[in-house]
């Protein structure tokens, strides 16, 4: 066993504020390792690790590189980087939209806008904004690495659910008191937790997937174009089984792009596989040719990602013996209500209160499993929720034949549900009913 990962000494402080979160101090300091260092696993890390716990993020990967483009964050997930006191350090890093804009795809009609900042911070009492993914995960690696370490090129290979410990490719076993896998939409963690249970993860493609590009708005020489590109809106062109999104990023150094597009089987399940400028230009050629057009002679071959979007069946359980999943490893969402990330955040919040109430080892898969009832439920309607999206996009076809707009992304009743949750006060409010629920669940399966 690796002599590394020891129970912890002490009570540690990084940027996460623990005292301004409704959490209670832990009762029991715990040895916990965490499978990736993406956007939850980080985040977990260092909420875990301020409240003193020790931590050890393994992360397969041989450096922590800069990934993906860039991500809206609603306002229930800046409510708990807030709470959390992160705020001083993401806000240097966001830009605030006012509005989504939708346009017709032919000649890029002005069709109507939903309002975003500030409106969205007076109703919700939290902001919305967008940020580069790997800008915030910088900003939760520089918090994480204060209070846990994070090791690279440690991939996890196998899990023993029963002590816990994990293996490494290299044949090291790590143990601790738990393991959480926050290891993203490809988890290890969930294809051994399914081959415990004798199943087989098998995802299901939805027809469609995306292209995603950035483009630096310093090469933009056009300055009527420049002028539309940097303006902080989301503009979205909307067509027969396509769209594209887009908006300004990083104080207006990128434009960042999601093109969704039929499925023509040639991607994968991931944020990194490489596309080029001509598979864009096969899809989205002939759409506006005053905006988008011009804008899409300026992606960067270099910097185009594609993947397929694929559903996939709910897990039965999250949590066996001390192992537990979280984030993309347990309910990995279609991008279509922007809540992938903020979906991880709120697990991480119900977690990191349920790991802070055991008062001693034997408690740990009662609170996990209610981690996972209050959770769970939830995290599948939010899934389902993306799937309505991509039905009602389909919808949007009759916009190119000149019919209503039956929508603009901006559904109120679907803004107050997603960014008005609160899982922190949820959890603390059903504490007492959850884990009654989570003793009589474990001792029936006894």
């Amino acid at each position: 066993m690796d002599s590394n990962v020891q129970s912890s000494k002490g009570v540690r402080t990084g940027h996460c504020n623990v005292e301004n979160s409704p959490s209670a101090p832990p009762q029991t300091l715990l040895n916990i390792i965490i499978v990736g260092a993406g956007i939850a696993g980080l985040a977990l890390a260092g909420i875990m690790g301020s409240s003193g716990h020790t931590v050890t993020v393994l992360e397969a990967a041989p450096a922590i590189g800069e990934v993906g483009a860039g991500i809206y964050c609603s306002p229930n997930l800046t409510r708990l980087l807030s709470r959390w006191g992160l705020d001083s350090y993401i806000r240097k890093y966001t830009d605030s939209l006012t509005h989504i804009k939708l346009r017709r795809w032919e000649h890029g009609e002005f069709l109507g806008a939903a309002p975003l900042m500030p409106e969205v911070e007076k109703i919700h009492g939290a902001p919305q904004y967008v940020i580069h993914r790997a800008d915030l995960h910088r900003a939760l690696m520089a918090n994480a690495e204060t209070v846990a370490e994070v090791r690279v090129n440690s991939m996890v290979t196998d899990v023993d659910f029963e002590k816990p410990c994990v293996t490494l490719s290299d044949g090291r076993v790590l143990e601790a008191d738990l393991v959480v896998g926050a290891d993203g939409m490809k988890s290890i963690c969930r294809r051994l937790l399914y081959l415990k249970q004798g199943l087989v993860d098998k995802p299901r493609p939805t027809g469609n997937a995306a292209f995603r590009a950035c483009i630096p708005l310093d090469v933009i020489e056009d300055e009527e174009l420049r002028s539309f590109m940097t303006e902080p809106v989301a503009n979205r062109w909307m067509g027969p089984g396509r769209h594209v999104q887009a908006y300004p990023i990083r104080h207006g150094k990128l434009y960042n792009m999601v093109m969704c597009h039929p499925d023509t089987g040639f991607s994968e399940e991931s944020w990194t596989a490489k596309a080029s400028k001509q598979e864009i230009l096969d899809h989205f050629g002939s759409w506006d040719p005053v905006r988008l057009r011009k804008i899409l002679d300026y992606v960067p071959d270099e910097n185009v990602m594609k993947w397929r979007l694929c559903e996939h069946e709910p897990l039965h359980t999250w949590v066996v013996g001390n192992v537990v999943l979280l984030g993309d490893a347990c309910h990995p969402m279609l991008p279509y209500v922007a809540q992938g990330a903020a979906q991880a955040i709120e697990d991480v919040a119900v977690l990191h209160l349920a790991l802070n109430r055991i008062s001693n080892l034997g408690d740990i898969p009662v609170l996990l499993k209610a981690y996972e009832l209050a959770r769970k439920p939830w995290a599948e309607t939010i899934v389902e929720t993306g799937g309505r999206h991509l039905a009602r996009d389909q919808k949007f076809k009759a916009i190119s034949q000149g019919g209503d707009n039956p929508d603009l992304l901006g559904d109120a009743k679907t803004h107050s549900f997603l960014w008005g949750h609160d899982p922190e006060h949820d959890f603390l409010e059903n504490f007492e009913s959850l884990i009654k629920q989570a003793r009589h669940l474990l001792q029936s399966v006894v």
